[in-house]
């Protein structure tokens, strides 16, 4: 007899490498603030955000069809076709995203920022493939290639940046064209793992696009409103300062934080294909979500401050403070995803693309007026108060399909 289900399993391992990934996460924030100062790692930022956001707008949906059509399939060869036509989804959008950078170092031609955003067109693909991965891993219900790809890029990342750092004067073209090129050559390894296969793919492009107008485009407006927003703050708090300092507070207050957020969406991502078969989220499912929720944040409120204090140089102390406050929301954020899991994997896209739209225009409220009147206080107050109503709004739409 089992002590452990198929499940349970798979929330422990994935769980484990989210946990090791966040820790090496933490370790590359070390290292490159270490190595940068305070204004030019918020540039890094500051770009960063800017060209996740941009790779937000391209996918349209299709890579979360892709996710719901292999989660209901249970025939090998027609889900390695699914990959097949969703690599090329995703190599088109490729182009488009490596134009679009471009189009943003000509917006950027009056500061240095134009350099970074040109030295950022090769590696520019990162969130793409980062999405290609965590969206057929789920569907898959392929937890070792998830687990994997959020572990291995940082992993090789932070020895080789630290021993060229310690060697060569650090600049910010260099870390970003060293950092997310790393990391694109690993995950594009890990693509070509998954085994697609391009032969008589359009059957699967039509099954595609079918599921997309009753599911993933609904998702997909509802993240133009909430996953995209997620770096809307790291582009205003730019734009409405001087430098940007506090984009890197910002974000290096996200990175910390993000972690709290991963294990209800962990046990959500690990149950996805068997809440295709559930009526509800199982009772002892989502009490144990709530309780290890809750410890976490609380744990992370208690160290955080010491952990800032002793890693990091001395100007980013405050950082220690902001996270305290975003731990409140990201661990709400992350029971909302739990509950988004269910209602995906029973194809309510309408019900996640309202709750994303609530969510979205909270953030995108807040992250303009709030940030333009309050600074990084306004991304605080709209980071917690967007988190709190996404998981009422989808506790709503739970308690609506399970009656």
């Amino acid at each position: 007899m089992r002590l452990l289900s198929k499940q349970n399993i798979q929330v422990i391992y994935l769980y484990a490498s989210t946990l090791l990934g966040s820790l090496l996460g933490f370790a590359t924030s070390i290292v490159n603030t270490n190595f940068l100062s305070d204004s030019d790692y918020g540039d890094v930022r500051y770009v960063q955000n800017l060209l996740t956001l941009l790779a937000s707008l391209l996918l349209f949906g299709y890579f979360l069809s892709g996710s719901r059509l292999l989660a209901v399939s249970n025939n090998r060869n027609y889900s390695s076709r699914v990959r097949g036509a969703m690599i090329v989804v995703l190599a088109i959008c490729s182009i488009l995203l490596i134009l679009m950078t471009y189009i943003s170092a000509l917006f950027h031609r009056e500061n240095n920022l134009m350099s970074l955003f040109l030295i950022s067109m090769p590696v520019c693909m990162y969130p793409l493939f980062t999405n290609y991965i965590n969206t057929t891993a789920q569907g898959d219900n392929h937890i070792a290639r998830l687990a994997i790809s959020r572990v291995l890029p940082a992993l090789i990342y932070v020895p080789i940046a630290y021993m060229l750092y310690s060697m060569v004067t650090v600049t910010s073209s260099l870390m970003i064209l060293l950092q997310w090129g790393i990391y694109c050559v690993v995950l594009l390894v890990i693509i070509l793992s998954t085994r697609p296969t391009f032969n008589n793919l359009k059957p699967v492009f039509s099954d595609l696009k079918n599921e997309n107008n009753t599911y993933g485009k609904h998702l997909y407006y509802g993240s133009l409103l909430m996953v995209a927003t997620n770096y809307l703050a790291g582009v205003t708090l730019g734009i409405f300062n001087d430098d940007n300092v506090n984009v890197g507070y910002y974000t290096l207050a996200l990175t910390l934080t993000a972690p709290l957020a991963y294990l209800p969406g962990i046990i959500g991502t690990a149950y996805f294909k068997k809440f295709v078969n559930e009526p509800r989220i199982p009772l002892n499912v989502m009490k144990g979500t709530l309780i290890i929720t809750v410890l976490s944040c609380l744990f992370f409120v208690v160290i955080i401050r010491y952990v800032v204090e002793l890693f990091y140089p001395e100007s980013y102390m405050p950082v220690g403070g902001y996270a305290s406050l975003m731990a409140i929301g990201f661990s709400v954020h992350g029971l909302g995803d739990m509950i988004n899991r269910f209602l995906g994997s029973h194809g309510e896209g309408i019900s996640i693309r309202n709750s994303s739209y609530a969510c979205g225009i909270c953030k995108i409220t807040g992250f303009v007026f709030l940030v333009w009147a309050w600074d990084i206080n306004g991304a605080l107050i709209t980071n917690i108060l967007s988190s709190f109503v996404y998981c009422t709004t989808l506790i709503y739409y739970y308690v609506k399909y399970i009656k």
